[in-house]
């Protein structure tokens, strides 16, 4: 009974256990015998004899948690063909006809390159880092979920990202419900864009959430003229928070330190209601003293309350009602958002109908940033997309 648990455990189905194991320097070499079968001549297809050979393969295929690898025995089979008179050597799906490790190793070198680099797995398990990089990509391929086992996403996120910033970038297209980068395609100008959507796997979706990048809305109606549009909050936030460390600049630091221009902007980005009582008098104290400043602030809180609202309609009317007072009130910074705003106004109100962000693809993109630094750079585009997708996957 425990020769065949072994077994299962080892993941080799048509193999069973035939001794204890035999101890060696760095692990244990356990010898496995094929299960009782026939097969057939390749040229005549009738039953053929075994030819027997007392030869054996050891391979190297598994690894367990006290660091020491566990090694098969596999008897080199030849059978021949009575009629025909050829003789051929057997092979098995779990076994390579070359090499000295087995189909299982690979793939659990390969899971191990996921969420560390090559070099890591490579050092812990001492294979080449090129033959990690090679078993990782061959597995990466014959995994990756294939678009005709699932049902269409009905809401994507878009966003860009880079492969060295300034000079190359790529857009990633992110299913917005289980985060699964269904593809990247590179470049970020506006014919590239749509050369992406037009290679998009599925149909449509029914929403896609971007950013305010000029012209995205007409670019993405061009190919998807039925596809809502909603543009991230935050992104629309970011316009208030970046003019704001623009004014904060404007001011002067006047020798103070960097650890207190930290503390400024954040006091100045925050929420009050995040903010500690004394922070929060502090931050007064701070606006009291910078007119132009606090005209800004308060144009932030008024927008986040536009955010707010409980309902399409008054969102509707908290954001007419601002963009119509800031239009022509405040600082020059805020008219130009108030602008921005009537641009995008449809778009910024439709995530009160679907209650969509980017915060999903936002973090997906941190975690490209640490694949780039993992791998030291992916100058191999089709080897980085296959990281990228590997690394979000759909759920099980």
């Amino acid at each position: 009974m425990y020769k065949q648990f072994t077994t299962d455990i080892l993941h080799l189905p048509t193999f069973t256990l035939n001794d204890e194991g035999e101890r060696v320097e760095d692990g244990w070499v356990l010898g496995v015998e094929p299960g009782l079968q026939s097969h057939l001549c390749p040229l005549c297809f009738q039953e053929s004899i075994n030819h027997a050979r007392n030869k054996h393969r050891i391979l190297r295929h598994a690894s367990i948690s006290t660091q020491e690898t566990i090694y098969i025995r596999v008897p080199v089979h030849r059978q021949r063909c009575e009629d025909c008179g050829i003789t051929w050597t057997v092979e098995w799906p779990e076994i390579p006809v070359r090499g000295n490790v087995t189909v299982h190793f690979k793939q659990m070198i390969a899971k191990r390159g996921i969420g560390q680099s090559f070099e890591a797995v490579a050092r812990e398990m001492a294979v080449p880092p090129s033959t990690v990089a090679s078993w990782f990509y061959t597995y990466a391929e014959e995994t990756l979920a294939r678009p005709s086992d699932y049902e269409a996403p009905q809401a994507l996120c878009m966003d860009e990202f880079a492969h060295k910033r300034g000079h190359s970038y790529s857009v990633a297209l992110q299913d917005a419900h289980t985060g699964h980068v269904w593809q990247t395609h590179p470049g970020k100008s506006r014919a590239c864009i749509q050369e992406g959507l037009r290679r998009y796997p599925f149909q449509a979706p029914e929403v896609i959430v971007t950013d305010l990048a000029p012209g995205m809305a007409q670019t993405v109606h061009e190919i998807w003229p039925e596809t809502a549009i909603v543009v991230d909050k935050f992104h629309v936030i970011q316009l208030f928070t970046q003019a704001l460390d623009r004014a904060r600049k404007l001011e002067g630091n006047n020798g103070t330190s960097h650890k207190n221009i930290r503390h400024q902007r954040r006091l100045l980005m925050s929420h009050p209601k995040h903010l500690k009582k004394e922070e929060k008098e502090n931050l007064r104290i701070w606006l009291g003293e910078n007119p132009e400043l606090k005209k800004q602030w308060v144009a932030l809180q008024k927008f986040r309350d536009v955010y707010r609202a409980k309902s399409y309609k008054k969102a509707q009317k908290a954001l007419e009602d601002w963009c119509s007072h800031y239009l022509f009130e405040g600082a020059n910074a805020t008219k130009s958002i108030a602008k921005t705003t009537l641009k995008w106004k449809q778009e910024i109100l439709n995530h009160f109908i679907y209650q969509l962000t980017n915060a999903r693809l936002e973090g997906t993109n941190n975690l490209i940033k640490t694949l780039k630094r993992r791998s030291y750079g992916c100058p191999n585009m089709y080897h980085f997309d296959l990281r990228i997708r590997m690394e979000c996957r759909p759920p099980a």
